[in-house]
């Protein structure tokens, strides 16, 4: 567990991991980050949240680690890789499905690009997943394609282009791993990562 902290303490951190887990969070990415003006809709900032993933990213990419976001995660890691994010899926997105339901859990199923990791995992071509967000993907950052979509066309998740695990999902398969197999596997792909990587960063 890393606190929000400053970029040169975040460098400590990073340096002692195998792979980085991005975990939503109750805050909504500053859209200043990718220019655009904040809706009226927009939840509370956390720049200290903000400047602590984008940190850990930083340092990540240039030692290759693995990469796992969840939720607000994959929102970090998009807007990090320059992408932009839709601030408002109810009055953004003509149609929206309910994606975050305050009276109980919203479900819906996605599509999985048959060529992506994510198919692989969950051994099909969609899955039903949770649903707890207001913001998603609205244009992928550098190196990053989409790989899953809710039914809405709101973006699910997003894989890196250049063979490296990052990985980014808007549904929160640690709410699901007890009872939903395609949860376990892919928390167990990033722990086959971050093995891999820890060995090749700290050879025998």
């Amino acid at each position: 567990m890393i606190p929000t902290v400053s970029p040169p303490v975040a460098r400590e951190y990073v340096e002692q991991l195998d792979g980085i887990l991005l975990p939503g969070s109750p805050t909504d990415v500053d859209p200043a980050h990718y220019g655009a003006p904040p809706h009226p809709r927009l939840g509370k900032a956390c720049p200290e949240r903000d400047a602590t993933d984008f940190a850990l990213l930083e340092y990540g990419e240039s030692a290759g680690l693995p990469v796992l976001g969840i939720c607000f995660g994959v929102q970090s890691l998009n807007v990090f890789r320059g992408g932009k994010l839709v601030q408002d899926i109810p009055s953004l997105v003509p149609g929206a499905a309910v994606h975050d339901n305050p009276e109980r859990p919203a479900r819906h199923v996605v599509s999985l690009d048959a060529e992506s990791l994510l198919a692989r995992l969950a051994g099909a071509a969609s899955a039903e997943v949770n649903s707890y967000h207001h913001q998603s993907i609205e244009q992928p950052g550098r190196d990053l394609r989409v790989v899953a979509t809710a039914p809405d066309g709101v973006i699910e998740g997003v894989e890196d282009t250049t063979g490296r695990f990052v990985i980014g999902v808007q549904w929160h398969p640690e709410r699901d791993w007890r009872t939903d197999s395609f949860a376990r596997e892919l928390f167990a792909a990033f722990l086959r990562e971050a093995e891999k990587s820890k060995s090749r960063r700290h050879p025998v």
